[in-house]
């Protein structure tokens, strides 16, 4: 998957250079080779971009997981149990994947329901 978004990346890169030099005709060609060194300069920043905020807003959907484990807690008779298995949840900061914590959350729900 990552190689297909970077060959988007790249084709993107040739489209908005080829578009540039198109609409750039008449200019020095200075000016125009600047530009299209200017638009290869930014790309890089802006499939990092790209990449970052993607990354960030995947690990930010955690209302279901912590609806399963309030669930839990609340039907719970053995708060310390639960306590330890709310630990262990896998949470890793901005780095986690919340299809884990969502699954691990259920888990923990439908273990404490028995």
């Amino acid at each position: 998957m990552t190689l297909v978004l970077l060959l988007l990346a790249l084709l993107g890169y040739f489209v908005l250079a080829g578009l540039f030099w198109v609409g750039s005709r008449g200019a020095p060609m200075r000016a125009r080779i600047a530009g299209v060194i200017a638009i290869a300069a930014a790309a890089p920043v802006f499939i990092w971009f790209g990449g970052f905020s993607e990354r960030f807003t995947a690990g930010q959907c955690y209302s279901n997981a912590f609806e399963a484990v309030a669930a839990a807690v609340e039907r719970s008779e053995t708060p310390k149990v639960v306590a330890a298995q709310i630990r262990a949840l896998p949470l890793h900061g901005y780095e986690t994947e919340c299809a884990e914590v969502e699954q691990a959350a259920r888990r923990l729900s439908a273990a404490d329901a028995r």
